[in-house]
């Protein structure tokens, strides 16, 4: 074994991903939510760990004291500590760990496993999987180079598409591959994340498609210089498309949308986009359309992070289409990411009490009437008036034009409050 690791952050999910990435490395992952937790499984073990990964920012604790006091305790004295920062900290860390001679490197959030098994097998000093001699690309995962290896690149298309029988999504990424394309890989195996984090840390610019084949839908990003300029899709599920963003931002009231997307079902030549429209009729401002376009690119980039069926393309190109150099939003990957993060995780708690959009919840009025008035926010009143035990969750994202996360994070914390509850159909028979 290439060693013992104990591992302190009070994120489950970074603990669940951590422990994943070092396992496979060979590692045996001790993990705690805090460092007394932490302290208490090393004093089980018989010898002290070889190395500590540290989360920068635990709640209520302070990292740099923690560290002092593991560098003072017989056990851990010697075991050397990376800590895990959010990106930017450089020079906080650099203050505020001066005095913790244990640390020895830093690792910044988010990282991929790569990278993280890189830094933990240079600090123990024992061979990993990451230092053995790279293997060539297998068909299916990814290939990626500083050149591209087009033969691979399409190799690797070619593989995810045999398992696509939708005719529309065959042509689209053949055509999108004979364009060149530079990386290409396989949802199952490769996380659009680290995509992400390399396009970025690349300085790339380009278009990122990612096509999901179990509900054939794409979504496209577009880059400059490693930042999200603009983001785009088909198929994808209707809270997602731009109608609902000039809504929720409280920019067009619903009911005047509704006479504009109606007036647009009725053409007379072709149509500019819907945001254009809203702008030129006078309903949007020009600063509105912008904040409206931001929001839907951080939630259609958000959205790939749960595709785990399908396969993404990059294509290398200063050529972006109008909308994306008009937009220009020049967003960073690390917020993204981050944000990303947060829904991802809270989706795992929340599919608990909201298994699937087309479940139906009933109110519990009479609890409900006890309460004093201004209990709930706008946002859950509007969710709770449309619980009427006919409509299902995803009637209610469609109807009030939120998205789903919204909304199903409202039946959420009105479930856990016992204020709703799962319709159960009657028996038969």
């Amino acid at each position: 074994m290439p060693g013992h690791l104990l591992v302190i952050d009070d994120n489950p999910t970074v603990l669940k991903v951590i422990e994943m990435a070092l396992s496979e490395a060979g590692y045996r992952i001790s993990s705690a939510r805090d460092d007394q937790t932490g302290l208490a499984l090393m004093r089980q073990e018989p010898t002290a760990p070889d190395l500590i990964l540290l989360d920068g920012l635990i709640p209520d604790r302070d990292a740099a004291e923690i560290c002092r006091r593991f560098a003072a305790d017989k056990l851990l004295a010697r075991v050397p500590v990376v800590l895990m920062t959010a990106r930017g900290q450089g020079d906080e860390v650099e203050q505020r760990f001066a005095k913790a001679r244990n640390v020895v490197d830093t690792i910044g959030k988010p990282f991929s496993p790569e990278a993280l098994q890189a830094i933990v097998s240079h600090v123990v000093g024992r061979a990993t999987s990451i230092t053995a001699p790279a293997a060539a690309p297998r068909a299916g995962e990814v290939a990626a180079a500083a050149e591209p290896a087009p033969q691979v690149v399409h190799a690797a298309v070619e593989e995810v598409l045999s398992k696509s029988a939708d005719p529309a999504t065959l042509a689209g990424a053949r055509a999108f591959a004979a364009a060149g394309q530079s990386l290409a890989g396989d949802l199952a195996a490769i996380a659009i994340s680290d995509v992400l984090e390399l396009l970025a840390a690349r300085a790339h610019g380009g278009i990122l498609r990612v096509v999901n084949t179990q509900i054939n839908a794409r979504i496209e990003i577009f880059f400059r210089a490693g930042r999200i300029d603009f983001a785009a899709a088909v198929g994808a599920p209707e809270e997602l498309l731009f109608g609902r963003f000039v809504v929720s931002g409280g920019d067009v009231a619903p009911e005047r949308l509704e006479q504009v997307l109606a007036a647009r079902a009725r053409p007379n030549g072709a149509l500019p986009p819907l945001g254009a429209d809203l702008v030129a009729r006078g309903l949007l401002s020009a600063e509105g359309r912008l904040r409206a376009i931001s929001r839907q690119t951080t939630e259609l980039t958000c959205e790939t992070l749960r595709w785990q069926t399908g396969f993404f393309q990059f294509r290398r190109t200063d050529q972006l289409p109008s909308l994306a150099t008009e937009a220009a939003l020049g967003l960073n990957v690390d917020r993204v990411l981050l944000e990303g993060y947060r829904r991802v995780d809270e989706w795992r708690v929340i599919e608990r009490e909201v298994a699937s959009f087309d479940e139906v919840f009933v109110r519990d009025d009479d609890k409900i009437n006890t309460l004093p008035r201004g209990t709930f926010t706008r946002d859950e009143l509007a969710v709770l008036t449309e619980i009427d035990g006919r409509q299902s969750v995803r009637d209610i994202v469609r109807k009030l034009r939120m998205g789903s996360f919204d909304v199903s994070r409202i039946v959420f914390r009105l479930g856990r409050a016992r204020l709703v509850r799962r319709r159960v159909a009657p028996a038969v028979g």
